[in-house]
């Protein structure tokens, strides 16, 4: 009787190994065998922003160490919210991937009463890229030309002073500049980063919040002029232009930018594409377009990034109930 025991136990124990192994078989099969076909890569805005600029280096690089096509599918709208929900309803088999943000899998939970994605279960982190910061600015023929004096002008308007913003992100850097100067300001939303700079530029709109990778090159020629920046230190590429924090000791706002993957995507398959990622960002050419776009290369892993979505979605929440915004 005990021998028949023995002998039962390890074959239950021998079958459940097999049924495991089984299980993983197609499955490591499958991720060896990936990409077999074109991979996508869903980014929430349009063409020219922050978070294109950075992705499509990556699908560069990505293609030749892959060996399959990397396509940029652009899709703007309702703050990232509406290429997001594309990318979160994606077939999980690793060729439809998001290009996320601090926006989109953080600060939009605390922007919209309801979203048509749950940045917390439809996805899978896959890697990190990059991080940026906001710029304030202004066109080069407006009457102030920092921060101070452009405080005590727009205090002294009629009506707020409208600013365009393109992305969550700006829109919770023009609340928090409100709160923090008691200035009040008419948010004007825009689909996209250029879209703002266009108006900007042509003197549709006074004052814009945009990333520092698209006001750089506006102050390098001359059209614009930066008022600040969001992040905790000055830019390399701006380093003339102060921080928030310099004025009110605390305040920043830096946003980040990954890649992310519906929710059930098979791991072996998301770490092959966090380490041909992390490959990506190490070349000399990635560094250097990254550096033209003014964003902080900040490879992570997809372990990494779940942590950082997680707490990020805390802590933009507490940054958008102080700085007074209601969810729309």
């Amino acid at each position: 009787m005990m021998s028949l025991t023995i002998f039962t136990r390890c074959f239950r124990s021998l079958l459940a190994t097999f049924m495991v192994v089984a299980g993983w078989l197609p499955l490591a099969s499958f991720a060896q065998d990936y990409p077999a076909r074109p991979i996508t890569i869903v980014v929430p805005y349009g063409p020219g922003s922050s978070t294109d600029n950075a992705v499509r280096p990556i699908a560069v690089a990505l293609q030749k160490m892959l060996g399959q096509t990397v396509v940029i599918d652009n899709r703007a709208g309702a703050n990232g919210v509406i290429g997001s929900q594309f990318g979160a309803r994606a077939k999980p088999d690793g060729y439809t991937l998001l290009a996320g943000s601090s926006t989109t899998l953080a600060a939009n939970v605390g922007l919209f009463k309801t979203l048509p994605y749950d940045p917390q279960k439809d996805f899978q982190a896959v890697a990190g890229l990059g991080s940026t910061s906001m710029m304030f600015m202004v066109r080069s023929d407006f009457p102030a030309k920092d921060l101070k004096s452009f405080l005590a002008y727009a205090s002294k308007q009629t009506n707020p002073m409208p600013v365009a913003y393109g992305s969550s992100s700006a829109q919770v850097a023009l609340a928090l500049l409100a709160k923090m100067s008691g200035v009040q300001f008419t948010g004007i939303p825009y689909k996209g980063t250029p879209q703002a700079i266009t108006d900007l530029i042509g003197g549709q709109i006074p004052v814009a919040i945009v990333d520092v990778g698209n006001g750089v090159p506006q102050i390098k020629s001359g059209r614009a002029v930066a008022l600040a920046i969001s992040g905790a230190t000055r830019s390399v590429s701006a380093p003339n232009v102060p921080t928030l924090a310099e004025t009110w000791p605390g305040t920043q706002l830096v946003t980040w930018i990954g890649l992310v993957a519906p929710a059930g995507t098979p791991l072996p398959i998301v770490d092959k594409l966090n380490n041909a990622v992390t490959a990506a960002l190490a070349l000399p050419e990635v560094k250097q377009q990254f550096a033209n776009i003014s964003t902080e290369i900040e490879p992570v892993t997809h372990q990494e990034l779940t942590k950082r979505m997680q707490r990020d979605q805390t802590q933009w929440l507490e940054l958008i109930k102080a700085a007074g915004i209601q969810p729309e």
